[in-house]
């Protein structure tokens, strides 16, 4: 376990070359707040309703759920939504407790899970960006076995992270 989070861990912090994407997208579409670059041949689904995005890599082995929420980000907040998120996991294990980080023009909270799903490890991390007074944006990616990922997903990965970045106001 501690190999998967050491690598989940080098992922969120590996400066490599980009790898190519797709096209450079901003969320939410209404006054967004960050940009980020989706992988090539990762896919991308925006829901017409409500505009929360959900990314998967081709493999299926990386998704990643983006969704705007109508109240200020707190740690609290974010500590509230976890029960529901990581229900559909089974053998959750809390990794890391919630906590403020900044980077790259974001500041959130930040949780990290482990958890099985159909028998396959996952390790769950679920970000609360704040957005303002009344909003924030909840990002949550969920990796399934990442000590086996192949290099190249771990690369796209690692780039996505690497373009996740704020928008200066």
């Amino acid at each position: 376990m501690k190999h998967t989070l050491c690598l989940f861990a080098g992922l969120l912090t590996l400066s490599l070359l980009p790898a190519s994407a797709a096209d450079e997208k901003t969320y939410p579409a209404k006054d967004p707040i960050l940009k980020y670059e989706v992988p090539a041949k990762w896919t991308t689904e925006v829901d017409p309703k409500d505009g929360d995005i959900a990314i998967t890599s081709d493999d299926e082995r990386i998704a990643v759920n983006i969704v705007e929420l109508p109240v200020a980000a707190t740690v609290e907040f974010l500590e509230s939504l976890v029960p529901d998120m990581v229900k559909e996991f089974e053998n959750t294990k809390l990794v890391e407790a919630a906590k403020e980080q900044t980077a790259d023009g974001l500041t959130g909270y930040v949780v990290t899970y482990t958890g099985t799903s159909d028998g396959s490890p996952v390790v769950i991390n679920m970000v609360l960006f704040k957005a303002g007074k009344e909003r924030s944006v909840l990002a949550n990616f969920v990796l399934d076995n990442p000590a086996t990922m192949p290099k190249e997903q771990n690369e796209k990965f690692a780039a996505f992270m690497q373009s996740l970045q704020g928008l200066a106001k």
